[in-house]
């Protein structure tokens, strides 16, 4: 059973949840309320490619530099302390990306993107 095959499944059909395990079934990452919001493509998709440039904690908030693709395009600010990596991903869709459903995240010192399915991990554990 695997996880991401899923999550694209219920992102191009939410009832194909109903055709997953069990297990996956119950998976709250898998469910279509939360795939809806996912920003983050799953490996082996067509999608744009966004590159964290810097990200550092300032003064209990995370400042962030992140490069949209490959045409120059930078986008910076600031999010909150508990900010996770989903939380970071829908600023950037919501204030950069216009019609980009999905787009994989590279942060600082990976030549890979984030897995889709890491959307609640806390950005304090990669800083």
């Amino acid at each position: 059973a695997d996880r991401e095959l899923v999550l694209e499944a219920v992102r191009q059909n939410f009832e194909a949840l109903a055709h997953a395990a069990d297990l996956l079934k119950a998976d709250s990452l898998l469910s279509p309320d939360a795939v809806a919001v996912n920003p983050f493509a799953v490996q082996g998709s067509k999608s744009l490619v966004c590159t964290v440039l810097e990200l550092s904690a300032v003064e209990g908030r995370f400042r962030f530099r992140v490069a949209l693709g490959l045409g120059g395009k930078e986008l910076e600010g600031d999010l909150p302390h508990s900010t996770t990596l989903g939380d970071l991903g829908r600023h950037i869709r919501a204030s950069a990306l216009d019609q980009e459903r999905c787009f994989y995240l590279v942060l600082p010192g990976s030549e890979t993107p984030v897995s889709a399915l890491d959307v609640e991990q806390p950005l304090v554990d990669l800083v």
